[in-house]
């Protein structure tokens, strides 16, 4: 009894201390992540390892890309780059392991999600539930405590957060092996549902490829037909993709000033619905606590069984709870978007850097796209006209006007 008071007692001034140091925003990982060393000045610091950090930005590059974990380890694997198991043996001179250059999608995937490559801190990931119980459970992203500029950063944070979106619509190629720059990118205006890239095996070239609804089916799903061609598609995006960026580079200040207005009144349309829909909640929750204390008054005045009285209460309170759930995570959602603001900054380095644009590839569509929307086609004296929205990441859609303003000084010409 006595030697597990003292173990819980040293566990329990163990984890104040962790705690407290965590708090203040210390690294409490051992070792540095991949791509970090200590800095031998001082052990609280870390700096970044420029050889193993060349191997995390073609990681984020590769994903970027359009390539998933399994296919980025074979290409580090063909290319012969130590493993992180290796590499740190070669640095600290332990001995190396069998495989050299064996590398796995999880370790991949590992690298892709972590934060701190952003050059953040990021503490409480993990606890556990006891000093008996050993297994290390993942901690909700709101008990984590995230402290950004604690050391330099490998991969910038737009880059990172574009890549935990793309691995969120995964990618799988068709029966025919092949695969569309636009592929989990493509949605439905109706339903709002991804478009399946399509392919046929019945014609050599790609002219029959396509995109279609996934709720369509042939007629018999839930949704009308939205298709549409992907060299259609390829050549629609290249050109509105060239025409903004020509728009954006010419009047960088009308863009900006268009942006942040446009950005703060769709916020601020968006926070009414949510909080209109917030206090729909809150008003249905005192309906049911006044539905409730009624249930328990017929039920002691003996007008309701005790059996109804049982399965109507636990009704109310299942719905009572997902309500409250639900009411949760819009005060979250409403406190999180007042705070945000469109980061136009962000996308007018991308616009410099994609200026002269004359084809896309899936980089270049993951990074400037955040996502495409079709709309049914419509009959318009005798012909068939689609709809095409693009929405550019940072700053959503961009409305170029029909009057163009004026052109600054120096790219006015001359009457």
């Amino acid at each position: 009894m006595f030697n597990d008071y003292y173990a819980k007692d040293t566990s329990k001034k163990i984890r104040a201390v962790v705690k407290m140091r965590g708090e203040a925003g210390e690294h409490l990982a051992s070792n540095p992540p991949y791509g970090y060393i200590k800095d031998p000045h001082d052990k609280k610091k870390w700096i970044v390892d420029e050889e193993a950090a060349k191997v995390v930005r073609r990681i984020f590059d590769l994903c970027i890309a359009g390539k998933g974990p399994m296919q980025i380890a074979k290409i580090l694997t063909a290319e012969k780059v130590l493993t992180v198991t290796a590499y740190h043996a070669k640095q600290k001179g332990w001995t190396m392991p069998d495989n050299l250059y064996g590398w796995n999608k999880k370790s991949i995937a590992g690298i892709l999600e972590r934060r701190e490559y952003t050059g953040c801190t990021v503490n409480f990931k993990t606890y556990t539930k006891s000093l008996k119980f050993k297994k290390r459970l993942e901690n909700p992203k709101e008990n984590q405590r995230i402290f950004e500029g604690t050391q330099p950063a490998i991969i910038e944070y737009g880059q990172w957060e574009r890549v935990q979106v793309l691995r969120e619509n995964k990618r799988r190629p068709t029966k025919t092996g092949k695969t569309s720059i636009f592929s989990g990118l493509v949605h439905c205006a109706d339903c709002g549902a991804k478009l399946y890239y399509c392919t046929c095996n019945s014609y050599k070239d790609d002219s029959q490829d396509h995109f279609v609804c996934s709720n369509y089916k042939s007629n018999t799903g839930s949704c009308q037909i939205h298709y549409i061609r992907e060299i259609t598609l390829y050549k629609r995006v290249l050109e509105c993709v060239q025409r903004t960026l020509t728009y954006v580079r010419l009047f960088q200040d009308d863009f900006t000033q268009e942006m942040l207005m446009q950005d703060e009144a769709s916020r601020k349309a968006e926070l009414a619905q949510k909080r209109k829909a917030l206090s729909g909640a809150q008003k249905r929750m005192e309906d049911l606590d006044k539905i409730i204390q009624h249930l328990y008054e017929d039920n002691v005045l003996g007008k309701l069984s005790d059996l109804r009285f049982q399965k109507l209460s636990a009704q109310y309170e299942t719905e009572q709870a997902e309500i409250r759930q639900l009411s949760e995570t819009l005060e979250r959602e409403i406190a999180e978007e007042a705070e945000q603001v469109s980061d136009v900054g962000r996308f007018l380095q991308l616009a410099e850097r994609y200026s002269d644009i004359q084809e896309l590839d899936a980089a270049t569509v993951n990074e400037l796209i955040e996502k495409i929307v079709i709309h049914s086609p419509e009959k318009i004296d005798g012909r068939k006209h689609m709809t095409i929205e693009i929405y550019f990441t940072y700053v959503g859609k961009i409305r170029i006007p029909l009057q163009k303003p004026k052109l600054p000084a120096s790219t006015e010409k001359p009457a």
